[in-house]
């Protein structure tokens, strides 16, 4: 499955509940969550920043330990941080700024598309549904066909 996390700015609130963790209380009171993805107010609308899981990936170039792979057959970039030596090559090159230092580990993390979950933490907590995770022709047809009823509405066809 080719699923990627897309993300409807007119449905976000910025409650900043995709950055949580379900684990909180295993996390040590000196520490915060990692955050994988970074919600930010850009001109007066809210936008989530998180990894694009490049098809030509600049990041995975950029490693210079190998921790950064892209998958075989998948456009899916995955992060092994047993690996990753903290350099922060990946962070200086990635055009979206998904790659953050975590200062205590000493290395980098990103959004690895919680491969193991069938639905990503960050989707689940995500009351106002403003993330999803598709695959990139559902979410594109899904899309097309909102914006087609919006166009239809507006000009009184419905």
């Amino acid at each position: 499955m080719n699923r990627r996390i897309f993300f409807h700015p007119e449905r976000c609130m910025l409650c900043l509940s995709c950055v949580g963790t379900s684990e909180i209380r295993k996390i040590p009171q000196d520490r915060e969550p990692t955050a994988r993805l970074a919600p930010v107010l850009s001109r007066g609308t809210p936008w989530v920043w998180t990894c694009r899981h490049c098809t030509s990936a600049p990041c995975v170039e950029a490693c210079v330990s190998g921790s950064l792979r892209q998958e075989e057959g998948k456009a899916r970039v995955i992060h092994q941080p047993e690996t990753c030596v903290g350099c922060g090559s990946c962070i200086l090159v990635c055009p979206y700024g998904a790659l953050k230092f975590d200062s205590i580990e000493g290395r980098v993390s990103k959004c690895n598309l919680c491969a193991g979950e069938e639905v990503p933490p960050c989707v689940k907590v995500c009351e106002a549904r403003a993330l999803v995770c598709q695959e990139p022709d559902l979410f594109a047809r899904e899309k097309k066909k909102r914006y087609a009823r919006e166009m239809r509405s507006h000009r009184g066809i419905e």
